[in-house]
């Protein structure tokens, strides 16, 4: 008959708990640490026999991602108000070492058996392979893959943004539409990584000739568009000139420099449209017009211009 050696509960309950990729840990009524798991001494950098009696708050300081100002512990406000806490994923931690981890934090209080409060739980997730992942799939679908410029949607969502917000301010702003001349025959002549790297050169331009508070996008092929806020004609036409000048300086690639120039259409909200989609076309427009006169240039859009476009 085979017999079975009895393993105590206490050891069942530290494995159980070492095996498990979350960190926890426990405290008493004071915030002082009663236990820490494996994973809690890897996420924390602490060795946990160090650790025991310290004050939670020494151990999980977490801070707010987007502001950096410190947040509550949540095993604490567990114990205060008799319930269980979540930090959101946005908050990080801040290891023995410096080093701040995303984290998703969360408490519950401990009870004894007459249901009085001795203590919480705290349990901690490692956020940063999720966080970065997350960012990735945000940044691939709002932002052009070449250039690094926002995309036609994140465009569109700031340029309603900034219709909404104007409307109620009652302020002006423009809208850019920019076409490199004559791109598709350097880009056949010296080939498409050539062009890649001409594309990526003239956002580079494009960025430094605006402020931070616009937006410059890649439109599509050899086009982009830029958002200048708040922004009347008598801004956008000298800013529209700036940019022609910046994207005509020739472009050095390893052996040559290549020359290209821009022709840019420039429609003002409300006075040209009132819609997102009407102010693409009308600079749209204006662009055209620019490439029959001979290229290279700028104009604001007028109802001449539209009804001379087919």
């Amino acid at each position: 008959m085979l017999h079975y050696k009895k393993i105590p509960p206490s050891y069942l309950i530290e494995a159980t708990l070492d095996s498990i990729g979350d960190a926890v840990a426990t405290i008493d009524s004071c915030g002082h640490i009663i236990y820490l798991n494996k994973a809690a001494e890897r996420l924390t950098g602490h060795q946990r026999n160090s650790l025991i009696n310290c004050h939670i708050a020494e151990v999980f300081s977490l801070v707010d991602a987007a502001s950096g100002s410190v947040v509550d512990n949540p095993a604490l406000d567990s114990i205060i108000e008799n319930e269980k806490r979540l930090v959101p994923y946005h908050s990080l931690l801040k290891r023995r070492d410096g080093v701040l981890v995303s984290v998703e934090v969360s408490s519950a209080p401990i009870k004894d058996r007459c249901g009085v409060v001795v203590g919480a739980v705290i349990v901690a997730r490692d956020m940063t392979i999720a966080r970065e992942s997350s960012e990735k799939l945000v940044r691939l679908a709002l932002y052009d893959h070449l250039t690094g410029l926002p995309n036609r949607t994140l465009f569109a969502d700031r340029l309603d943004s900034t219709i909404s917000r104007s409307r109620r301010t009652d302020k002006t702003f423009s809208v850019l539409y920019i076409d490199l001349d004559n791109f598709k025959t350097v880009n056949d002549t010296l080939g498409h990584e050539a062009g890649d790297q001409l594309l990526q050169m003239a956002a580079e331009r494009l960025q430094q000739c605006i402020r931070h508070s616009d937006t410059v996008s890649r439109h599509g092929g050899d086009e982009f568009v830029a958002l200048l806020d708040d922004c009347p004609e008598i801004d956008a036409v000298p800013c529209a000139a700036k940019i022609v000048a910046a994207l005509g300086v020739p472009y050095k690639m390893s052996d040559r420099y290549v020359c290209l120039s821009a022709s840019i259409g420039i429609a003002v909200f409300p006075a040209d449209a009132t819609e997102g989609r009407d102010l693409i076309r009308a600079a749209d427009l204006a662009m055209y017009r620019v490439k029959c006169a001979g290229r290279s240039g700028c104009q604001r859009f007028d109802s001449a211009t539209a009804a001379a476009v087919p």
